[in-house]
């Protein structure tokens, strides 16, 4: 049965004959009843639900960092969790099916107007410790910030697990992350954006590529 919130003018929600109402983000909708498909997947739907199992597999323990990266406000109402599915599937899954692979170069954590951070390098020569650096260009960009925060994301390929830091400023044009022993020769993909102070921008992110920790 069907139901109207607040009087006829209001949402519609439950089933009505062929139809479902419902609601996302306080947009009322009308959708059809799925109908029973008794045939199997052709080879392109099975390949394509394969990207899209490598995509929520993949991006699912960071769901928190893609939706802050791409600051999902300003996007038509799609998360960026959404977006960034969207981007893996689209770039990042290479090979083809059933031997897909993942293009770690290709994945993006973040996408906005703000400036990225110029020069960033990235070098493991000191025992479980990652050091980055950068160029604060701030001060001839209208699109960069002293006060923007550095967001660094690192993926443990060896042990497939995924951390975060957020403990610099752009001004400061570096920093130096000590990690566990226990990773110590751990390979791992690095990944970087800025932030601004209100956390409402952010830079396209860059890949800083693959490295084993020292």
């Amino acid at each position: 049965m069907a139901t109207y919130k607040q009087g006829v003018n209001g949402m519609f929600s439950g089933k009505a004959g062929s139809v479902i109402g419902s609601n996302w983000r306080s947009i009322g909708y009308l959708r059809g009843l799925s109908r029973f498909k008794s045939k199997s997947n052709s080879p392109k739907q099975a390949a394509q639900r394969a990207r899209f199992g490598m995509a929520v597999s993949f991006l699912r323990p960071m769901k928190t960092v893609l939706n802050i990266g791409f600051n999902d406000k300003g996007n038509n109402r799609s998360t960026g969790y959404n977006q960034a599915m969207r981007s893996f599937m689209a770039n990042a899954v290479t090979g083809e099916y059933p031997d897909f692979a993942i293009d770690f170069s290709k994945i993006e954590i973040s996408k906005g107007a703000l400036e990225k951070l110029i020069g960033m390098q990235v070098v493991s020569s000191t025992a479980n410790t990652f050091n980055f650096t950068w160029v604060d260009t701030s001060a001839v960009s209208e699109m960069g910030h002293v006060d923007d925060q550095v967001f660094i994301l690192l993926y443990n390929q060896t042990e497939d697990t995924f951390t975060t830091f957020r403990n610099a400023l752009r001004q400061e044009q570096e920093l130096t992350l000590e990690l566990p022993a226990v990773f110590s020769g751990n390979t791992f993909h690095l990944y970087a954006f800025a932030l601004d102070r209100d956390g409402k921008q952010a830079s396209n992110s860059q890949y800083l590529g693959q490295l084993e920790l020292a």
